[in-house]
Formats: structure tokens, sequence, C-alpha cells
């Protein structure tokens, strides 16, 4: 039965890219508006109507047990605090509904960064965090608190200057008392977010949503 669950679920992620996906090349970026006003998909209010594709990886990772989900935007060659123009400049996207996560939802680490991520909670009961990374001597200490939200709403987070260095440390408060960090780092092999149990990474696997 399970199988048959994620069979499902995943069938639902593979036809929501098919529809969803960036028009004729353009790039993923705010839709008009929704720069801090939100929009019928992305607004912060408890009766907006989710995006499918959000809503299918919800399912999918909720399924296999993970409390974050996360895609991996892409990068640019140098540091900056404008998460528009990072938006603005990054090649096709299949995760359309990206574009209208307002911007009081847009995190920057302190100093800006060069990689962008699209994290959310996966129950919509548990709270997502982003702290500032302390000294890299003290790994499992957190600084100052950038975000804090309860209800599951995604995310973006504009961080690590430096790929040998990460900035930014995400914790998931489970209502049922699980505990998940994880740091936003890429892997130097891949390319792509390090996997972490707890976190299941859909830009890892694009086309069937597969979880890590």
């Amino acid at each position: 039965m399970k199988a048959m669950k994620t069979f499902a679920a995943l069938l639902a992620l593979a036809f929501s890219l098919a529809g969803y996906g960036a028009v004729d090349g353009d790039p993923v970026r705010p839709a008009p508006g929704s720069a801090g006003q939100g929009s019928s998909t992305a607004a912060s209010g408890a009766d907006s109507a989710e995006p499918e594709q959000l809503a299918a990886m919800r399912q999918l990772a909720g399924e296999n047990g993970d409390l974050a989900g996360v895609l991996y935007l892409g990068s640019i060659p140098e540091r900056t605090t404008d998460v528009h123009a990072v938006l603005d400049s990054l090649p096709e996207q299949p995760w359309q509904f990206v574009a209208d996560i307002p911007a009081d939802r847009w995190v920057v680490a302190p100093g800006g960064g060069r990689e962008l991520y699209c994290i959310f909670a996966v129950r919509r009961e548990d709270t997502l965090f982003v702290y500032e990374k302390q000294d890299p001597q003290y790994p499992n200490e957190t600084g100052k608190e950038l975000y804090g939200r309860q209800g599951g709403q995604p995310i973006l987070l504009l961080c690590n200057s430096s790929p040998d260095t990460p900035d930014t440390m995400a914790k998931v408060y489970c209502s049922t008392g699980r505990p998940l960090d994880w740091t936003p780092q890429l892997s130097g092999s891949t390319g792509q977010p390090m996997p972490v149990e707890g976190v299941d990474v859909f830009s890892n696997h694009p086309a069937s949503g597969a979880a890590l």
C-alpha cells in the first residue's frame, strides 16, 4: 500500500512538472506584484490554495517521513543580497511556484550569498527557523535568527558566499519532538545539496520526484 501511495505521489508530481514549467525559456522571476504582496497561490493566509507542485512534493516528503523539502535553484558568480536579481538571472526552472514566493519570505544570510534555495517544512504544524551560522569551529552553535514561522510556507534562502564555508543553518521544530538541523551546502562532487536524513532534496531528482 505504501508503495502504491508513493507511486501515485510521484505520478502527480511528474504531471505537475509537465504542466507548470517555465514557458519559452523565460527565467523564473517574481510575478508582478508578488514582492511583499503575495499572490493567490503564495499568500501566507491559511485559506490560500497551495500550488499543485508544492502540494505533491509535500505529500511525497510526508509519506517518506521527511520533515523538510528543499529545492536548489542555482548559484551566481558573485555574492549579492539581491534575491530578485538572482531569480532574474537563473535559467529556466521546472519549479514555477517559487516565482510567487513573496518578499517577506526571502531570507538572506548576513553579507549576502551566491546560492539560492527554496525550503519548506513538510508538516504545517511544525516551525521552520533559519539561523546565522557561527564560528566553523563550533558547527552546532547558532547565531542570529534570520527567519522563524509556522505553517509550512516555502521560503527563498540566499546564502553561502563561499562554497567551503556555509553560513546558515535551517532547523525544523517538529510538534512530535523529532529534531532536524540542516546546513545548506553543495557537494563538491555532485554540485547538489548534500543529502541529510529528514530532508528531501527534490532538485536532486526533478524528473521523478523520487526521495533520496
